[in-house]
């Protein structure tokens, strides 16, 4: 047995968990979409968790789906049960479930909540008990905050940010506070519970201190056309990030996307299943801890120092497109243990492209791998300029490097064999 092919069993929970969320996911963001248009009509039903099951007896590994916090019953309600929040500057008003307070909305109860109006130096709080979910309708609101998050969920099961038809939306907040206790992350739009942002109307976020949208859990984006812009990172769920759809614009001084859960063995990963997305980044584009996954959509890092990292990094459909500073693809091991082998080792992570259309603009290398490579679909195009570290090469690896039925063009050059891509530390 090859060590690649040891290393793809070691890495066979990894993709098939992925793979069996995104069935789940990618039908509930359709179905989403779909019900979501005419949720005027419909009664109001708890969202629930899926978990399914496989097994690879090959590889002797058994893989559990790893379930997110969404289900398309979010967007479903009775609008008849909608509590009206209206906010103003010192005469905001709001019905039973939440209280005003000066200039800061907090909701008290679970339920659903139509937000219009706008805030010039206020805040709007989810403090909801644990057991309960909240649905904050977003229908041209704009939050600012000088001193704190535009909206800050202090507790809840989950929350959904959902954007009204045709609402134009905008939050921001301070440019320099902490958060007392750590109780949610410093962003514009602070969870420390799972968030999931839906809906067709447009909302644009400003992380002015540091992160533009974070949860301390997971976040998933069913839909809706989102602008971040943030002095940190643009958009960051802890434990994960799911894009089901969406137009979604980020502008970010550190990392565009992110999931950095090192601690939990089925946490810390990003997965794209459709929608567009346009990044500048001052530091990753996208990076998942433990995995990226991207299988559908369309994803343009116009800018970034590295494109897209993580420790299991697979591209297996989508049109893909990353320009990058540094390396464009970067495969290595959790921050949690990275840099005990030292940069000449094989740390057994893995990048594979195995469908799609991917285009790497790279400085240094197109595809740098810490472990190894496998290039086995899809359409890959390279160029690199030699303006930054490392090996400066096409594809660069500690471990294996394979290359089977992918259609391959580095630096003007079709390939055939792996040895013409780069080479292997």
């Amino acid at each position: 047995m090859t060590r690649l092919a040891t290393r793809r069993q070691r890495f066979a929970a990894i993709a098939s968990t992925f793979a069996l969320a995104g069935t789940v996911l990618v039908g509930c963001g359709a179905a989403g979409d779909a019900t979501a248009a005419s949720s005027a009509t419909t009664s109001a039903a708890t969202g629930s968790s899926t978990t399914s099951t496989t097994s690879t007896s090959a590889a002797e590994t058994t893989a559990t789906a790893i379930d997110t916090h969404y289900d398309e019953d979010d967007l479903t309600w009775d609008t008849s049960q909608e509590v009206a929040v209206t906010l103003a500057d010192g005469e905001s008003s709001a019905a039973s479930g939440a209280t005003v307070d000066g200039d800061t909305v907090t909701i008290t109860e679970g339920g659903v909540y139509r937000i219009s109006g706008m805030l010039s130096d206020g805040q709007v709080v989810v403090a909801a008990p644990e057991d309960q979910s909240v649905t904050l309708i977003l229908d041209n609101a704009t939050i600012t905050n000088s001193s704190g998050s535009a909206i800050s969920v202090l507790s809840a099961d989950e929350v959904t940010i959902f954007l009204a038809e045709s609402s134009t939306n905008a939050v921001t907040d301070g440019a320099s506070y902490t958060v007392a206790d750590d109780a949610t992350p410093v962003a514009a739009i602070a969870s420390a519970a799972d968030l999931t942002i839906a809906g067709t109307g447009s909302l644009s976020v400003t992380g002015t201190a540091n992160d533009a949208i974070s949860s301390a859990d997971g976040l998933v984006i069913v839909s809706g056309t989102i602008e971040v812009t943030a002095a940190d990172d643009g958009i960051r769920g802890k434990d994960y990030v799911q894009i089901l759809d969406g137009d979604i614009t980020i502008t970010s001084g550190g990392d565009a996307v992110k999931s950095d859960n090192t601690a939990d063995a089925d946490r810390g990963w990003v997965r794209v299943d459709g929608g567009t997305l346009s990044i500048n980044a001052g530091d990753d584009g996208i990076t998942g801890e433990r995995a990226v996954d991207i299988t559908s959509g369309t994803v343009t890092i116009n800018e970034s120092a590295e494109g897209i990292e993580s420790q299991a990094l697979t591209i297996s459909g989508g049109t893909v497109t990353v320009t990058a500073s540094d390396d464009g693809l970067n495969g290595t091991a959790l921050s949690a243990t990275a840099g005990t082998g030292g940069t000449e080792q094989d740390d057994n992570s893995l990048v594979t492209i195995s469908g799609g259309a991917l285009t790497i603009t790279a400085g240094s290398d197109g595809i740098d791998a810490n472990g190894s490579v496998a290039l086995s679909g899809g359409t890959i195009t390279i160029t690199t300029s030699g303006g930054g570290g490392g090996g400066n090469g096409p594809v660069d690896a500690n471990g294996t490097i394979e290359l089977t039925d992918a259609q391959v063009i580095a630096n003007g050059t079709t390939i055939t064999s792996a040895d013409q891509l780069g080479h292997r530390r």
